[in-house]
């Protein structure tokens, strides 16, 4: 049974049963083949509507922080250009503003 609540799911319901039924066109798949992989494609893609993480574990805010900076951590040597001062200001982010 799917993470997500059951909340959510209805609120949604239209949405992915026509996202069901154009995955079942597209890969000639039964919908009731295709609604797992969506339901759990879902429980990726919209975590807060899990109650969880991507992992499948809950994070107190400590713990999401310490992931939060391991994600981050993982980017340094990625050589990533860092912008300027002057393409993250303000005045260059709005040019007709100023």
């Amino acid at each position: 049974m799917s993470k997500i609540s059951q909340d959510w799911l209805s609120h949604n319901e239209q949405e992915i049963e026509q996202t069901i039924e154009a995955l079942s066109r597209i890969t000639s798949r039964s919908p009731g083949e295709v609604k797992p992989y969506l339901l759990k494609l879902l429980e990726h893609l919209a975590p807060n509507q899990t109650g969880a993480d991507p992992h499948g574990k809950e994070l107190n805010y400590e713990e999401w922080l310490v992931e939060f900076h391991q994600w981050l951590d993982s980017h340094k040597d990625r050589g990533i250009p860092v912008l300027s001062d002057e393409a993250m200001s303000r005045e260059s982010m709005y040019p007709d503003r100023w």
